[in-house]
């Protein structure tokens, strides 16, 4: 294959039902895009990653095949520390030439729905962004991008809090599929702050008279 070397074990692509490309260059921050993609593709069935590095130069055949056994071991590794990856195929891929335009041209051929890049820990975003390959990767605008970060070391204190989730909250959602989001405690809360929330299946009746998620009548807004 010119200009390419990979080895894949991927499902064919019509039984697949997402697709991840991940850029790595073999940095911290390339383990973070695998991570955030495996979490992703977890949620689906059926899903495949494809892991791609590229070169500027096409690597020796001896290389290449260094390379691969790396990628796959590091794979591995990966795989058993999420337990597994089970339903979740996965490919390995080395190519060569512009790493913007070969991202790209590998995310057309395996159909994929999304890119994942990493991006290095930096106390500003422009200062890693501008002029880098998540910055082109953007701007072309071929496919949607995420940028996997490390967690900052310091954390912004937001006022208030954030709390965390109410179970009676989760498990109303849950057993309403949707159409009541908050529980008893916090159904009161919500009418006096004002937050509206609405879940259902599509498409969404124009004329629901259930539309009150969040206990908010008509008449109190």
């Amino acid at each position: 294959m010119s200009g390419q070397r990979g080895n894949m074990n991927t499902k064919s692509q019509s039984a697949s039902t997402l697709s991840i490309v991940v850029g790595t260059n073999f940095k911290d921050a390339s383990g973070v895009a695998f991570d955030a993609a495996a979490h992703l593709a977890q949620r689906v069935a059926r899903s495949e990653i494809h892991l791609v590095h590229v070169f500027e130069e096409e690597p020796s055949e001896e290389r290449g095949h260094e390379l691969i056994a790396h990628l796959r071991l590091y794979v591995n590794e990966k795989a058993a520390m999420m337990g597994g990856l089970r339903g979740t195929s996965i490919g390995i891929h080395l190519r060569s030439g512009k790493p913007v335009r070969e991202i790209i041209q590998l995310a057309r051929d395996v159909d994929a729905s999304l890119i994942v890049v990493g991006s290095p820990a930096a106390p500003h975003m422009k200062s890693w962004l501008v002029g880098s390959t998540a910055e082109q990767l953007l701007a072309a605008g071929a496919l949607p991008v995420l940028i996997a970060g490390p967690r900052p070391t310091s954390t912004v204190v937001l006022e208030p809090a954030i709390e965390s989730a109410c179970g009676d909250c989760v498990r109303v959602r849950a057993q309403s599929a949707g159409r009541n989001w908050w529980c008893e405690r916090h159904s009161h809360h919500a009418k006096r702050a004002h937050t509206y929330s609405y879940q259902a299946e599509l498409p969404f009746e124009m004329h629901d008279s259930e539309v009150t998620a969040t206990g908010i009548e008509p008449s109190q807004v």
